[in-house]
Order: structure tokens, then C-alpha cells, then sequence
């Protein structure tokens, strides 16, 4: 069985960040250009990042709701990043919360400001600094997102499903656990918690994908077209969805259709596994490439 898409997969582009950390992709393109949040790679003009960058988006739009200025996190994470090097995105792996008008960054209690002053005295009992405040369906979400990350599938589907008695309607949650229950084979409730992430938002890239993948292993292929194709129109560069519209179209015996979107396909993943198979196919159907 191919596997679903997650509202955030392995890696994330700028559209997913933008999505799950609520911020534009414009804020996402300018903080990684700055040096703030740096993506790990880049693929055919789109930036990824990680489960940590992630985090680090989430954590400065937080701060940036709390009142804090870019130009004040930058310095304060200039900081932290001077005194613990070691640290590869501090701030996904440091305590992050605001006291007053200063940002603090907390770790091995220890706490710095953004001018760099180091304070030793901690508000809590145990030693640590506040995190931020923060939405508690959101944080089980990334509970949930980092479950997955481990591998941990039981995990992951509790902090989903708990989110979403606390939101039920959040999309995001309800595609993650679609994703997770389709991996369990359960098919059924699958679809119900993709079809309701898309009555919530009918325009939500996975979910269409997703949804799409449950016809086609039924053999409902004008359903699967439907939600490829749709999938497609909200995000053009999904080469997963275009790489299953084709096979879909194959399946059905539009050879033609199927042939501009393999060509399509190539054009955005020439390198992949699966290119060198779409090249012998269209070889074998007479097609120039």
C-alpha cells in the first residue's frame, strides 16, 4: 500500500510550513533567507525543512503573537547560538518565553537575554523556563508529528485523536490520523476523517491526495481522478498526486492523457526512482520525450 501523505511529511516545503505554523510563505521564504530558520535542502526551487525547523516557525510566530520584534529574537538566538554551539536549531531545542519586555531562551538552567546577560534564577520549581503559551490541541498535534517522527503509530494516533476532542474541527489532525489509520488498514475510518478535513477545508492538498489513494485501491477510478486532479489544482507542483493521476489515466486506457502528465512529471522529478520507469513507458508508447 503507497503510503499517505501527512500534513507535514519527513521534510516540508514552504507551503506545508506556511500551513502549519501559520504564518505566510513569504515569512517563511524571508526568515530562512535571513539566516533565522535555515532550510536543509532544496529541491527544484522549493525549500525543506525539517521536523526541528518546524518547530523553530512555530516557536518565533509565538513569540512574535506575544509582542516580540524579529530583530529581538534574531539577536537573543544570536546569543544562544554563540554560548551553545553545539545546539543545531536552538530554537526547537531551547525553552522559549517572554518576561516583561525581554525574550528569554532557557536551557540546562541556564537562561540569556537578548543582550546577552545570563540569568542563573528560574520563576519555576524545577529549573526550567515557561515555554510560550501555547493552543493544547496544537501542542498535542505536534506531539503527534513528532510520535511519527519516532515511529511511535499507537502514540501519534492518541495525541491526534486528543487534539481533536479538544478541536474537532482541525484539518490537519484529522489528515494525520486519516494517514494513520490507513496504515493500520483501517480504510473505512480512514476516509470518514479525510472527508471531514476536507468539508472543513475543501481545498486541503493532502486530504484530496489522500482520499484519492482509498478509491483507487477500490478501483472507484473516476472518484481517484476527481480528488488527484484536485489535489493538483491547489498544489501543481504535488508530484505524488501527478505521479498517481498518470497511472490512473494508464489504468483506464487514456494513454494520451496519461502521457502529458507523465511528461509533466519528469519535467519536476527527473530524478527520482520512479522517472526512469516513466521514461520506458512513454518510450513504449511512442512518445518523444
Amino acid at each position: 500500500m503507497e503510503q499517505p501523505h501527512n500534513a507535514m511529511k519527513q521534510l516540508f516545503d514552504q507551503k506545508q510550513v506556511s500551513r502549519l505554523a501559520g504564518i505566510s510563505e513569504s515569512q517563511v521564504r524571508y526568515w530562512d533567507s535571513v539566516g533565522l530558520i535555515p532550510h536543509v535542502e532544496r529541491e527544484k526551487g522549493k525549500l525543506l525543512f525539517d521536523f526541528q525547523g518546524l518547530v523553530a516557525f512555530r516557536t518565533v510566530k509565538a513569540l512574535l503573537d506575544q509582542g516580540a520584534s524579529l530583530r529581538k529574537i534574531r539577536k537573543c538566538l544570536a546569543r544562544v547560538r554563540s554560548l551553545l554551539p553545539d545546539l543545531e536549531q536552538p530554537l526547537s531545542e531551547v525553552r522559549v518565553t517572554i518576561r516583561g519586555d525581554q525574550i528569554v531562551f532557557g536551557k540546562d538552567n541556564q537562561a540569556f537575554t537578548p543582550e546577552g546577560q545570563m540569568l542563573i534564577k528560574f520563576e519555576a520549581a524545577d529549573g526550567s523556563v515557561p515555554a510560550p503559551p501555547v493552543d493544547p490541541a496544537e501542542e498535542l498535534f505536534f506531539e503527534g508529528l513528532a510520535g511519527e517522527e519516532l515511529g511511535e503509530w499507537e502514540q501519534a494516533r492518541e495525541k491526534y485523536e486528543a487534539a481533536l476532542h479538544l478541536k474537532p474541527e482541525y484539518p490537519n489532525a484529522l489528515v494525520n490520523l486519516g494517514n494513520l489509520l490507513h496504515r493500520l488498514t483501517l480504510g473505512p475510518a480512514a476516509e470518514w476523517a479525510y472527508r471531514k478535513a476536507l468539508y472543513l477545508n475543501p481545498d486541503h492538498p493532502e486530504a484530496n491526495y489522500n482520499l484519492a489513494q482509498i478509491f483507487e485501491e477500490r478501483g472507484e477510478l473516476d472518484n481517484a481522478l476527481l480528488f488527484y486532479r484536485k489535489a493538483l489544482h491547489e498544489d501543481p507542483e504535488f508530484v505524488d498526486a501527478l505521479f498517481n493521476l498518470a497511472r490512473v489515466l494508464e489504468k483506464r486506457g487514456d494513454l494520451e492523457e496519461a502521457g502529458k502528465h507523465w511528461r509533466q512529471y519528469l519535467l519536476l522529478d527527473p530524478d527520482s526512482k520512479r522517472a526512469e520507469s516513466v521514461r520506458l513507458w512513454l518510450a513504449e508508447e511512442d512518445h518523444d520525450l
